[in-house]
């Protein structure tokens, strides 16, 4: 748990304020605000609406899916996204928010943005996941949908 908080302290001064949206050969830069905005009010405007338009995505289905919310206590995440079901997990949810540049350890940042997230209250949303991504992210649009069906069935298994 400690690893989870200095993590989180070092990335407050390194946080990404954009992220790349990707609709599979489309991508463009948005800022993390209109993202948090579009959480909020589930309406798109400028780039964040095109990008939407492009990946043929409805606002209030990446509202919702940015919003969704998996119950996870720090104590649990931490041991699970340290196992083989972790990994996998956190592989998966890697095909949706991954680094923008490529090379770049994805698991780990993945890592430590969920236990940054959990740390705080006990749950965590792609937007926290964003909000607490430690480089420059790329999210692809097209499987967020998915991502959000996947996140439902983890959320209901017990450890």
């Amino acid at each position: 748990m400690s690893l989870s908080l200095s993590f989180g302290s070092a990335k407050t001064a390194i946080a990404a304020e954009r992220v790349t949206l990707s609709a599979g050969s489309w991508a463009r830069s948005v800022e993390l605000d209109d993202l948090r905005s579009l959480a909020v009010t589930g309406q798109a405007s400028g780039f964040l609406q095109d990008a939407l338009r492009y990946g043929n995505l409805q606002p209030k289905t990446v509202q919702a899916a940015l919003n969704f919310s998996i119950p996870l206590s720090p104590v649990l995440a931490d041991r699970l996204l340290y196992s083989p079901l972790g990994n996998l997990a956190l592989d998966r949810i890697g095909r949706v928010l991954s680094p923008r540049v490529s090379g770049q350890d994805g698991r780990q940042a993945l890592r430590g943005a969920i236990l940054q997230s959990v740390a705080r209250d006990s749950r965590f949303t792609l937007l926290e996941l964003l909000d607490n991504y430690p480089t420059d992210a790329r999210l692809d649009l097209l499987q967020i949908q998915q991502l959000q069906q996947d996140l439902a069935l983890l959320s209901r298994l017990s450890f």
